[in-house]
């Protein structure tokens, strides 16, 4: 059986990571997508309230699990037997930073953690998550960057953002 596994905080999930999925899971038997914490990040949803979202928007595929975790990627890859990890990649810098990260995870894995990387589609190039949760914070239609089964719990924590003094 062949398992790939796309990890991503989804805070909140958009539609070009909507996307990445279901290409993805057309590559694999079994595609485990991964929520998870990154310490550098603050986040708008909890962890339970990212993997509810994503549980949410794909609950139409049967080959995909949803998993959360907050340790290194290349760990969970190892821990669980998957070999294979799904990389989205928009832009030349996001291309540079995730080459980066594939050669650690099969440095650390001693070979036995690969990265595959699928290009955005020009419709979702621009789409990411930051982007969603600004146009939620001043009010506006969140529908063109996140699924429409989400899309008032994006917007009603959009009304709820207060910044920091």
């Amino acid at each position: 059986m062949k398992v790939g596994v796309y990890a991503g905080s989804f805070d909140p999930i958009t539609k070009g990571h909507q996307d990445i999925i279901e290409r993805a899971s057309r590559l694999f038997d079994k595609l485990v997508i991964l929520v998870s914490n990154n310490s550098e990040k603050k986040y708008w949803f909890t962890l339970e309230e990212r993997k509810k979202m994503v549980g949410k928007v794909l609950e139409k595929y049967d080959n995909i699990v949803i998993e959360a975790d907050s340790g290194l990627l290349v760990n969970y890859c190892q821990k669980n037997n998957i070999g294979t990890i799904v990389r989205g990649i928009r832009t030349v810098e996001d291309c540079g930073l995730e080459l980066y990260f594939a050669s650690g995870n099969m440095d650390i894995s001693e070979g036995k953690v690969d990265t595959v990387f699928l290009p955005a589609l020009k419709e979702y190039i621009y789409v990411s998550s930051t982007a969603a949760r600004e146009i939620a914070r001043y009010g506006g239609k969140v529908t063109a960057y996140v699924d429409e089964k989400i899309a008032d719990m994006v917007t009603e924590r959009g009304r709820q953002y207060k910044p920091a003094e």
